[in-house]
């Protein structure tokens, strides 16, 4: 018997499996806990900037978390491509002023409020259609000065 069915059949025994109780419920708490990967499997290459989540984005969970920092006048690392689901935005205002990230596509949904300089927000958003999507900065003129950035979700 190979080392992941092991595991597998080792953690149905002990979570009361598909016989348990549970079977016909949805254990939160289950959904939460961290699964390790066995040894000898590959785990796919991080893209930078972004960081993988437990959540497969149903319910609001986050698929991705992304780093992105703002100054005078421009954004940086925000991802050429984005998942469907559940995104995290963590914005670092490098710059001198006041910066905010604000979607486009929902009606200019604020996704991470003014950030005083030198400080750090988060914000999330359900991106949960495929196509191109327009994130800014809504203070002043700072869209129109180039704080602007457009994503494709697959």
């Amino acid at each position: 018997m190979s080392r992941v069915t092991a595991a597998v059949l080792a953690a149905v025994l002990l979570g009361g499996g598909l016989l348990g109780p549970s079977a016909c419920s949805r254990d939160s708490a289950h959904d939460q806990r961290e699964v390790e990967t066995p040894d000898g499997v590959e785990r796919p290459e991080e893209t930078p900037n972004v960081e993988k989540s437990d959540g497969e984005g149903e319910g609001g969970e986050v698929v991705r978390t992304v780093h992105v920092s703002a100054e005078e006048f421009a954004f940086a690392g925000f991802p050429e491509t984005l998942p469907v689901g559940t995104v995290e935005f963590v914005l670092d205002n490098t710059g001198s002023v006041e910066h905010d990230l604000v979607l486009e596509e929902l009606g200019d949904e604020v996704v991470v409020p003014e950030t005083a300089p030198g400080e750090s927000a988060a914000g999330r958003v359900a991106l949960l259609q495929r196509g191109e999507y327009t994130f800014y900065c809504s203070v002043g003129d700072h869209r129109a000065r180039g704080m602007e950035v457009t994503v494709t979700v697959e």
